[in-house]
């Protein structure tokens, strides 16, 4: 089976909510995820994370689905970080002890680190599945870049 991925930049510039810098647009079995190659965050907009779920095999959505439809709440540590959408303050949710934020308006969610893959690995993917791997893979590739770097 063939997978494939292109990397771009998006003609608006969306700007990571924690170093605003400039993030790239990994498009990977048709599924686009903003990356910051700065501090490693993800941004997916609304419904992506249940696409990645899906096609990472993840047998409980319905932790997917809890986290897109959770309220969230502000985090006074993190007052100045924007939604790259919207530009309203980013809420926080913590399913299952990862650190994520969320538009208030409902245009996406931040996922730090190695989080979404936390997420992912918590609703129950497999480790094999191929969009478990390019997700550890995004994740190893920013640790080393940072010990290069």
């Amino acid at each position: 089976m063939m997978m494939s991925l292109a990397i771009r930049r998006r003609a608006s510039g969306v700007l990571c909510p924690v170093c605003n810098k400039e993030m790239l647009v990994l498009e990977f079995e048709l599924v686009e995820v903003d990356h910051c190659a700065e501090c490693g965050g993800v941004w997916l907009d609304s419904g992506e994370l249940a696409l990645i779920g899906k096609r990472a095999g993840a047998l409980h959505g319905s932790l997917l689905a809890a986290l897109e439809s959770e309220k969230g709440e502000p985090d006074q540590a993190r007052p100045k970080r924007r939604c790259p959408v919207c530009r309203k303050r980013l809420l926080r949710a913590r399913p299952d002890g990862s650190f994520v934020e969320k538009c208030p308006r409902g245009d996406g969610l931040w996922f730090e680190g190695d989080s979404l893959q936390t997420v992912i690995q918590a609703a129950g993917a497999d480790s094999g599945n191929v969009f478990a791997r390019f997700l550890a893979d995004l994740h190893a590739r920013r640790g080393s870049a940072k010990a290069e770097g």
